[in-house]
């Protein structure tokens, strides 16, 4: 009886430094300004704990506990404990606040096509030994790591996302030309006497990104709505062309680690968006695939999914 009293009292005096219209238990308050407010305190109960809920805190009782009341103000929590021998004492805690997390790493799966310029699709009549066949022209990418900077003090729904990826690009040529690096040193091509099987580019290059992402709800979780647009810039790590012959011969690989005066550095923008399971991104190259002068000026862009979300 004297502990129900003891911390009845306690609790009393919790609510006395409160405000009235946080401690009100009325369907609806009327504040000094006469701003109309509903059901701004939750009260739960059950059979030995009473937990009240109030705009940016709470206060809970639990006499089956050794942590007796919990009272939390905003992100701090106070513990009154009770230790064997009658001897009380209060504790302070420290209430992390939920952190900002973006969408970047995973494992994205995509398409891949030329423009001849920025967001104009189509080559060149001269330029049309490069013609891709879409639907096997595939991008892996694996986003192994992500860094994440908060944007807010109070909520945790905007903010940068950056990181590290790596991705692997496979043109897959869809004509019966070979390309190669001619005698000038010029990016060019061949026309293959024998029946081509495959032909493709793959290049593989370390992403970067600098993304800006607005959430809905916050969390960063699977649940909700997201929406992200920046930039990225690419180090090429290798590149190799392969081609496939099949004719009366059998068939024969032919494999070359000329880079065919790819760039070795790339940057592009990017945007990447997503509702619950379904994610999906685009990002289009800024910098021609080859080096300016010694070959086509195509600028590669990229449509797809992420699978998995690390």
């Amino acid at each position: 009886m004297k502990k129900t009293i003891k911390y009845g009292v306690f609790l009393f005096a919790v609510f006395l430094i409160l405000p009235p219209e946080v401690y009100s238990c009325n369907d609806s308050i009327v504040t000094r300004t006469g701003e109309k407010i509903k059901n701004i305190v939750t009260v739960e109960e059950d059979v030995h704990r009473t937990r009240v809920i109030f705009p940016g805190g709470g206060v809970e009782v639990d006499e089956m506990n050794d942590t007796i009341t919990k009272i939390t103000i905003g992100r701090r929590r106070y513990l009154i404990i009770e230790k064997p021998g009658h001897h009380t004492r209060i504790q302070t805690v420290r209430i992390p606040r939920e952190t900002f997390k973006g969408h970047w790493a995973g494992f994205d799966l995509g398409l891949t096509n030329f423009f001849s310029s920025p967001l104009e699709s189509g080559l060149p009549a001269e330029d049309s030994w490069l013609d891709l066949n879409g639907g096997k022209s595939v991008v892996v990418g694996m986003n192994l790591l992500q860094y994440n900077i908060g944007l807010q003090k109070a909520k945790n729904n905007i903010g940068l996302v950056t990181g590290v990826g790596w991705t692997i690009n496979n043109y897959r040529f869809d004509s019966k030309y070979v390309p190669v690096r001619d005698d000038e040193g010029m990016t060019s091509y061949i026309e293959a006497e024998r029946h081509i099987e495959k032909s493709k580019l793959v290049t593989s290059f370390a992403t970067v990104p600098l993304l800006f992402e607005f959430q809905l709800p916050t969390g960063g979780d699977d649940r909700g709505f997201f929406f992200s647009a920046g930039v990225y810039g690419s180090f090429r790590l290798g590149s190799h062309t392969k081609v496939v012959y099949n004719d009366d011969g059998g068939r024969e690989k032919e494999k070359s680690r000329d880079d065919l005066n790819l760039n070795a550095f790339k940057y592009g923008a990017m945007v990447r968006t997503g509702y619950k399971w379904i994610k999906l991104y685009a990002k289009c190259d800024l910098t021609p695939l080859f080096e300016k002068d010694r070959g086509p000026e195509v600028y590669p862009w990229t449509v797809g999914v992420t699978l998995v979300r690390f």
